[in-house]
């Protein structure tokens, strides 16, 4: 599936994706019963969420009404997303993720962020220091976050200022990769509330107890791991991410992308 001529979605291998989404930040999370998804209109993340019995209320807020529409009724997306976006305990939201947070009177104790990549001024904003302060003050005081955070390697000045940019909002943050195999090398990034020096060891050391069909504990290991530097430049010095000074765009349309 694609939006806007950019891929969002591949039946080939999108577990590789969705997966390490959703259950490092839910294995993180003591006990997490109400979730917020902003984005992810496909369902696929909400599929992964549905797996928790612990998830008694799932929101999911995307802007685009056409998307979910398609993927309550698409034969394709219904089978992909296994009927997420029907379920009862799932409330879907067609409104601006940021608009959404800023109007919330209510709290959550995990956000999911899965937007598109922040190639332009207005996606950017997405991933502004100012949201980031939304979620943080949207999530309950042991809550966690967690966001799709681009390429560390094409695009490893954005994905550090998208690391740089929810530290600043007040996170702990811990870094995520995985290969996915038609996206190439990809990255999340998860944001606790609280100052939790060891999120690294904790998520190693957690046992996944639902269903998955590609992560497993081994991989909780290598997606939390990274080498040196794939490319010899020298990153010089990584801003903050401000709805005054929406520097991520550049960063992000400056990647490797040639590569890919």
């Amino acid at each position: 599936m694609f939006l806007n001529g950019h891929q969002q979605l591949s039946t080939v291998d999108e577990p590789l994706y969705h997966e390490p989404l959703v259950h490092p930040v839910m294995l993180l999370h003591q006990d997490p019963r109400k979730i917020l998804v902003l984005g992810g209109g496909d369902g696929a993340a909400v599929r992964e969420l549905l797996k928790y019995d612990s998830a008694d209320e799932i929101v999911l807020v995307d802007l685009d009404v056409s998307v979910t529409d398609l993927a309550k009724s698409h034969p394709v997306l219904l089978n992909i997303n296994q009927g997420s976006l029907l379920k009862e305990n799932v409330t879907v939201i067609n409104e601006d993720g940021f608009t959404y947070l800023e109007k919330l009177q209510d709290y959550f104790d995990v956000i999911i962020a899965d937007f598109p990549d922040p190639r332009t001024v207005d996606l950017g904003r997405l991933y502004s220091r100012e949201f980031y302060w939304l979620c943080h003050q949207a999530l309950k005081a042991d809550g966690f976050m967690v966001t799709q955070a681009g390429s560390p390697y094409y695009a490893e000045k954005a994905y550090k200022c998208i690391q740089a940019t929810m530290e600043a909002a007040g996170f702990t943050t811990l870094p995520l990769h995985n290969q996915v195999l038609t996206l190439g090398e990809w990255g999340w990034i998860i944001g606790s509330k609280q100052s939790r020096n060891y999120l690294k060891g904790e998520l190693q050391q957690k046992e996944i107890q639902v269903p998955t069909a590609w992560l497993n504990k081994d991989a909780l290991t290598l997606i939390t791991s990274f080498g040196k530097a794939v490319f010899n430049n020298t990153i010089d010095e990584i801003k903050v991410n401000r709805l005054h000074d929406p520097v991520l765009y550049r960063n992000y349309n400056k990647g490797k992308w040639d590569l890919y």
